[in-house]
């Protein structure tokens, strides 16, 4: 049976999940659209194409690690080949500096491109909550 357009973009928020989380990065670059852009508060630019979107993920995996992770009101909205995907999260993690405690929101965009689904635009907000 053919997977339905919520199970695709699932798949690809699984992909990116288990980068971040676990640093497994295989399929993480074919998750992104090749425009792909990620921004964050102001929307400031923070990554643009595949390649550097993927690898801000990366080296977030590679030099953090994530003590405490919570996602909470996700929602799914899908119209033909464009999906979006809202969530808040809170989390704390330790880098060079000791640890961190944030919280946001993220709205990530899926175009369907190159016959799968993939992330287009990423818009992180977040509000850093002070040092633990």
């Amino acid at each position: 049976m053919p997977k339905s357009s919520e199970d695709a973009v699932r798949d690809v928020i699984g992909t990116v999940d288990r980068a971040w989380r676990e640093k497994h990065f295989a399929g993480l670059d074919e998750c992104f659209h090749p425009d792909a852009v990620i921004t964050g508060p102001d929307y400031v630019e923070y990554a643009r194409g595949r390649e550097k979107c993927a690898a801000s993920y990366r080296e977030f995996a590679s030099n953090a690690a994530v003590l405490s992770y919570t996602e909470t009101d996700q929602v799914l909205r899908t119209w033909g080949t464009t999906a979006v995907y809202t969530f808040s999260w809170n989390m704390e993690y330790q880098r060079e500096k000791g640890p961190r405690r944030e919280a946001g929101t993220d709205e990530l965009v899926l175009e369907l491109s190159e016959g799968r689904r993939q992330v287009i635009f990423r818009h992180i907000y977040f509000a850093p909550m002070g040092r633990r």
